[in-house]
C-alpha cells in the first residue's frame, strides 16, 4: 500500500514550463485531469512518498527555485472522493485540486518535515513550498484530515472568469482538521482582467499545534497591474480555532509575506531588516466580510497579528468575535503594546476579544 517516487532530480521527466514556453520544467508526479466520478481510496492508509528530502534545502532552492514536482494534481474534475491516503515528503506542493467541482477529501494526512522535531525550525523550513491541500473550484468539503508541513496547510486558491467548473472558488468547508505550518490559508489572490475570486469559505474546528502562522489571508502585490484587473475575498469564516504556541504571527490578514513573489511583503519585515518593505494590498483586491469567531491562542511567541488593508480601498466587514490570546505579552515583538499592526480596515471587536486591534471599534466587549 505504498507508492514511492525516485530520489532526486536526475532522470526525472521534463516538459515545457507552464508559464514560460522557452524553458523545461520537471513533470508532476501524479496528474489526473478531465475526469468525472473519481474515487481514490485505500483499504487502510495508502502512502504516497515523494522522497522530498532529496529535493529540499536552501542551496537547492537557490539553484532550482520552484522547479520541483507536485506530488498529486487533479485538474478539471467533478464528483471526486479522496480518502485514506497518507502523503509524505513531497518535493513541492503535495495535493493540488485545480478547477474542480463537488470534491470531498477525508481521512487523509500530509507529513513534510526534515526531522521529527516538534517545531518549524530553520532546519525544518528547508522543506520550502511543501503546501498541504491546495484547492480551487466549487463545492469542496475537506474534513478529518491533518497536515504538518513548512508552507500553507489547507489553502483556498482563487479561480477566475476563465474557469471551466467555476468562475470563483466558492462554497468550501474545511472542518475537524489538524494543521501545523503556515496555516489555514485563503489566497494568495491577485487582481486579473477576468476577475479572481474567493468567496463563501469556512474553516471550523481546527487545532494548530506549534504552527508557524495560523490564520492567513493574503493578496499578491504584483506591480503595474492592468487598471481593469479586479479580485475579491468575500464571506470568509474561521470558527472554533485553537492555536498552541504558534511560532510566528498567529493572525495575518493582508499582503502575502514571502520571498519569491513580485513586490511581496518581505520576510525580513518588520524585525530582521529595518529597511525591508511591506506594501499594502492593491486597492483592486477587495476584502469584505471576514469573521474570526471563537479563536483561542495559547502561548504565542510573537505579537497577535496583522490586519493590513489598502487605505484607499479598506477592508470592510472584518469582525473579531471572541478572538482571545491568553496572557498576551505587551513586550512581544514586533508590535509590543499595540499587539496588532492595524491599518486600512473597518473592523469590529466583540464577544470578549482580547487584545483588541487598535484600529477596530468595540461592541459589547
Amino acid at each position: 500500500r505504498s507508492l514511492e517516487f525516485s530520489i532526486g532530480r536526475k532522470g526525472w521527466p521534463t516538459e515545457t514550463c507552464e508559464h514560460d514556453s522557452s524553458k523545461t520544467c520537471v513533470q508532476k508526479a501524479i496528474l489526473i485531469e478531465d475526469t468525472v466520478g473519481l474515487t481514490l481510496t485505500s483499504s487502510g492508509a495508502g502512502t504516497v512518498d515523494g522522497n522530498g528530502e532529496s529535493w529540499w534545502g536552501y542551496v537547492n532552492y537557490l539553484r532550482y527555485a520552484e522547479d520541483r514536482p507536485k506530488l498529486m494534481t487533479i485538474q478539471n474534475a467533478t464528483d471526486v472522493l479522496v480518502e485514506h491516503w497518507h502523503f509524505r515528503q513531497s518535493a513541492y506542493h503535495t495535493f493540488h485540486a485545480d478547477d474542480v467541482a463537488s470534491v470531498e477529501i477525508r481521512y487523509c494526512s500530509v507529513d513534510n518535515r526534515v526531522n521529527d522535531h516538534d517545531n518549524h525550525s530553520p532546519i525544518n523550513l528547508e522543506a520550502l513550498n511543501t503546501d498541504g491541500f491546495d484547492v480551487s473550484g466549487r463545492d469542496i468539503y475537506i474534513h478529518d484530515s491533518s497536515v504538518w508541513n513548512q508552507d500553507d496547510c489547507f489553502t483556498i486558491v482563487p479561480t477566475t472568469g476563465s474557469g471551466i467548473n467555476s468562475q470563483c472558488t466558492e462554497n468550501v468547508l474545511v472542518e475537524d482538521v489538524y494543521a501545523s505550518g503556515l496555516g489555514l490559508t485563503v489566497g494568495s489572490i491577485e487582481a486579473t482582467t477576468d476577475h479572481a475570486c474567493i468567496k463563501n469559505i469556512t474553516f471550523r474546528r481546527a487545532v494548530m499545534h506549534h504552527t508557524f502562522k495560523g490564520i492567513y489571508i493574503k493578496s499578491g502585490n504584483r506591480k503595474n497591474l492592468d487598471p481593469t484587473a479586479t479580485a475579491e475575498i468575500t464571506n470568509i469564516l474561521y470558527e472554533n480555532i485553537t492555536m498552541e504556541a504558534p511560532e510566528q504571527v498567529p493572525i495575518w490578514i493582508g499582503p502575502a509575506q514571502e520571498g519569491d513573489s513580485d513586490n511581496a511583503c518581505s520576510l525580513a519585515w518588520p524585525m530582521l531588516d529595518p529597511w525591508a518593505k511591506c506594501p499594502a494590498p492593491p486597492g483592486q483586491v477587495r476584502f469584505t466580510n471576514v469573521t474570526l469567531r471563537d479563536v483561542r491562542v495559547v502561548d504565542a511567541k510573537e505579537s497577535p497579528g496583522l490586519v493590513f488593508g489598502n487605505s484607499s480601498s479598506p477592508m470592510e466587514g472584518v469582525v473579531f468575535d471572541g478572538v482571545v490570546f491568553e496572557d498576551a505579552d505587551p513586550k512581544a515583538r514586533p508590535w509590543g503594546e499595540d499587539f496588532y499592526y492595524c491599518e486600512g480596515v473597518n473592523g469590529v471587536a466583540t464577544g470578549g476579544t482580547s487584545p483588541v486591534p487598535p484600529c477596530f471599534s468595540e461592541e459589547g466587549n
